[in-house]
């Protein structure tokens, strides 16, 4: 039986993650913990992996990152997943550099493709190939929404692994609310949680187009919708703006 073939144990949703949402030591962790929750099982490619090794933040050691990588292949001895087949790889919609990402979700029989590259990706909406395509922010919206407690449990378990600051939950969002990558997820978190762990920065009011849900969904494109873009990746780039804001990673000490 391929990795493809295989069921989801136990009904638990199977999510492929781009390096670009785990090259990062915060991302990282909110992705592994809620994934250490049972709330989603993770998978990536030994090319993935390599591209978060080349892509690591700015004065974090090769040592270090693969330490991290260690670590996260022995905490999800399954993540890893087998090189997909070149000729998958060919056959996907994407921008050609991408097409071995959206291939392993594939072929990894992942429902969901975790990417803050969306652009890059336009996968058909239905059939043997379909796949959702989700950002950081969206993916982590979208199980906080399935499974509050679950997932604030997770953030819990990671702030008690903390040595540093952010130690409580309140700051772990104003942490999480100050860069772009999670923001999105921090305003969303800040509605859930109760009162007294609540952040306080301004930002975490901000309230674009309604709720932070809807600015988080908009433009998913997700199988069986056919309101799925019809543009291909290199249309959409072109017209695509640049110099998105970045924000910078830290490893944090455990």
């Amino acid at each position: 039986m391929t990795e493809s073939e295989r069921p989801d144990s136990l009904g638990v949703e199977r999510a492929f993650l781009d390096a670009n949402v785990i090259r990062g030591q915060q991302t990282t962790d909110v992705l592994l913990s809620v994934a250490n929750r049972r709330v989603f099982e993770p998978r990536w490619t030994e090319h993935v992996i390599d591209e978060m090794r080349r892509n690591r933040p700015e004065g974090l050691s090769e040592a270090d990152i693969d330490k991290r990588i260690r670590t996260m292949n022995r905490a999800f001895p399954n993540a890893l997943t087998e090189t997909p087949p070149q000729g998958l790889q060919d056959q996907m919609q994407a921008d050609p550099k991408d097409r071995h990402v959206l291939a392993g979700a594939v072929h990894s029989g992942s429902a969901v493709l975790v990417t803050d590259n969306l652009k890059d990706f336009d996968p058909p909406s239905s059939g043997p190939h379909a796949m959702r395509v989700e950002s950081l922010n969206q993916f982590l919206i979208r199980k906080l929404d399935e499974n509050p407690e679950r997932v604030q449990a997770a953030l819990q378990d990671m702030l008690n692994r903390y040595k540093r600051d952010p130690r409580t939950m309140s700051t772990l969002i104003d942490t999480m609310a100050q860069g772009q990558e999670l923001r999105q997820f921090a305003q969303k978190l800040n509605t859930v949680v109760p009162p007294e762990q609540r952040g306080s920065l301004p930002v975490l009011a901000a309230n674009q187009r309604g709720s932070a849900q809807h600015a988080a969904f908009a433009g998913v494109a997700e199988p069986g919708r056919p309101e799925a873009p019809a543009t291909t990746p290199e249309a959409r780039k072109g017209g695509a703006a640049t110099g998105a804001e970045r924000t910078k990673d830290t490893e944090q000490d455990k």
